[in-house]
């Protein structure tokens, strides 16, 4: 098959000696800055993709200029991507064609699984120099795409159940150890805040346990990830508007099965362990209602002042049973509250830790290029996770801080382990809009900074 269309860089600080093309750019308002495109009459027609001014550019700047090539190209069957013009003393090869890769797939991303006349074309990405980078990127992409993919499915396709048989699958074909435990499971393990949390639903909870053995031993890190299929707040109940977009919640367990997947390959001697609870939190004749107590993993009571705080009640339990561990690092993800919204905006993540584990995390974010940000763990704000009737409470009744004080709750639950990173994307978890890598809806945030971490933590070893 020929290409149906070609996609070059074009640089901004390039001069142009063609006076037609420079009449035809400024027509079209294009100067070559990052993620500007035009069109130029060629055989196969040819899209200028612009990467900003030649001697600034980075692979970051690379992934986002193509991902503007996807979105005008993502409807046809092939296309050749030609990035000669980028020399090796400008970028890295590996780094170039990584980064061309992942922003082609991730611009031209949709989600039409159930629109009845969507488009079954699948665009070949063709690079005119073929290379191991651009098939690792290509994968890479995939898997964000996969992410995004199950955390944009509606609440009524993806349930506690059917989430926990798709990670099952996912894991299977790649080589991966899951186990998928039920309520008599949870009952035993003393898992007091996912029941609680579970209860009010028809859908039953389900707790995951996903496994790389790499060379065994010493767990290496443990990964813990929020798996809400719908929250609807419970008895806490959410405003109509506040409960749309609510199948996200999850978000940060398919971050964490798909980004696991590439194990066997950055990082296969790598002993890493991820325990992710799954609940739809609606409401119910059996509802947990506020004020009541509960008993963690670890022994600690929590009163539930509120249902809808449900994520650091279910992650408690999580925390608890990867501590048991004793792992090296400890790092839990979740689409947790809008307190880290409302303090860094909607595209960057809240960090907070102790430890190694903010700072390698923050690493890895860098070099993927998804901005996060560290907040603090306030000491003085501990009372009001303390509690008149039990050790902790969920709901801290003061309006400011909430991230901070969700991440205060959750390190009750970590034991002693010293090096532990908390990520809340509860912003860029999820657009309304479209923006650099990504359109409207589920976004696959933090995938990439994973399998970074994963390169990192094994080439430290």
């Amino acid at each position: 098959m020929t290409a149906q269309a070609r996609a070059i860089p074009y640089f901004s600080s390039d001069r142009a000696d063609d006076d037609a093309f420079v009449r035809r750019a400024r027509a079209a308002s294009f100067h070559g800055a990052v993620g500007e495109v035009l069109w130029e009459a060629a055989e196969p027609p040819t899209l200028l993709v612009g990467c900003g001014i030649r001697a600034e550019l980075t692979d970051a700047a690379l992934r986002r200029a193509f991902a503007e090539a996807g979105r005008h190209l993502g409807h046809l069957a092939e296309v050749e991507i030609d990035l000669v013009a980028i020399e090796p003393e400008l970028l890295d090869p590996a780094a170039r064609d990584k980064a061309a890769a992942e922003g082609v797939v991730l611009g031209a991303y949709r989600f039409d699984e159930h629109v009845t006349d969507a488009s079954e074309t699948d665009t070949r990405w063709m690079p005119a120099s073929p290379s191991e980078a651009w098939g690792r990127g290509l994968a890479i992409a995939a898997a964000v795409c996969g992410v995004r993919d199950l955390v944009n499915e509606p609440a009524n396709v993806i349930t506690p159940t059917t989430l926990a048989a798709r990670i099952a699958e996912l894991g299977a074909s790649s080589g991966l150890a899951v186990a998928v435990h039920d309520e008599t499971w949870l009952e035993e393990a003393g898992a007091g805040g996912v029941l609680a949390i579970g209860r009010g639903s028809a859908e039953p909870p389900r707790f995951v346990e996903i496994v790389h053995p790499g060379d065994g031993g010493e767990v290496d890190l443990c990964l813990v990830g929020k798996g809400v299929t719908f929250d609807s707040g419970g008895l806490s109940l959410k405003g109509p508007d506040a409960q749309i977009g609510m199948q996200y919640d999850m978000a940060a367990v398919a971050t964490i099965a798909y980004a696991m997947t590439f194990l066997p390959v950055v990082a296969p001697e790598l002993h890493v362990r991820a325990y992710c609870p799954l609940v739809e939190n609606l409401p119910g004749p059996h509802s947990t209602k506020p004020g009541d107590i509960v008993t963690a993993r670890n022994g600690k009571t929590i009163e539930i002042l509120n249902t809808d705080f449900e994520g650091r009640t279910i992650l408690a339990d999580a925390l608890a049973l990867a501590a048991e561990q004793s792992p090296r690092h400890l790092i839990d993800l979740a689409t947790l509250t809008y307190g880290a919204v409302n303090a860094l905006g909607p595209r960057t993540a809240a960090l907070f830790g102790r430890g190694e584990a903010p700072d390698l995390l923050r690493a890895a974010a860098d070099t993927a290029d998804e901005p996060v940000w560290p907040l603090p763990l306030l000491e003085y704000m501990m009372p009001l996770i303390r509690s008149r009737a039990a050790d902790v409470r969920n709901f801290p009744y003061e309006p400011t801080a909430r991230a901070s004080t969700a991440a205060m709750f959750l390190r009750e639950f970590i034991g002693e382990t010293s090096s532990w990173a908390h990520l809340d994307f509860a912003g860029p978890g999820w657009s309304n809009d479209t923006h650099e890598l990504t359109g409207p809806g589920a976004t696959g945030f933090a995938m990439r900074t994973l399998v970074e971490l994963f390169g990192a933590l094994a080439a430290a070893d």
